[in-house]
């Protein structure tokens, strides 16, 4: 009887462990999607000066590319495509500014959420930061995708 308590013991302790470690990655996702100040996992100097010269350029082609080179489809590709890239250019100009009430008024302008509100409808999370409606997954965050 007391190695059957045992084992539960270990399974609900494995749970809780795979819980916490999921929740602490949801958070560190959330921390740097959407603010310009933190960089983002995919983040380095020669990216970065890449992803600059794409804005500057409104170079909706090589932004792609740059969103894209791991393979995956990052969900501000949803919202944003070649006939309005000037214009998330302009909210990343904005943003990296520091002028955010007109960087958020780009995004809305664009169906990007707007913190915990959710752009379009399609948010999925009630945080500042979570689900694509919020600022998780708008691209806007140092290139976080």
């Amino acid at each position: 009887m007391g190695g059957i308590i045992k084992m539960e013991n270990k399974k609900i302790l494995g749970i809780f462990a795979f819980a916490m470690i999921a929740l602490l990655g949801v958070g560190f996702a959330a921390a740097y999607q959407g603010d310009y100040s933190v960089q983002g996992p995919n983040y380095s100097e020669d990216r970065h000066m890449e992803m600059e010269e794409a804005f500057d350029n409104t170079d909706y082609d090589a932004w792609v590319t740059l969103m894209t080179e791991d393979g995956r489809t990052p969900g501000v590709l949803r919202f944003v495509n070649e006939d309005n890239f000037e214009v998330f250019a302009e909210a990343h100009e904005a943003g990296t500014t520091g002028d955010s009430a007109r960087a958020s008024e780009l995004r809305a302008q664009l169906g990007l959420g707007q913190g915990s509100k959710s752009g379009n409808g399609e948010g999925q999370g009630s945080q500042k930061g979570s689900g694509m409606g919020g600022q998780a997954g708008n691209g806007m965050g140092r290139y976080a995708a």
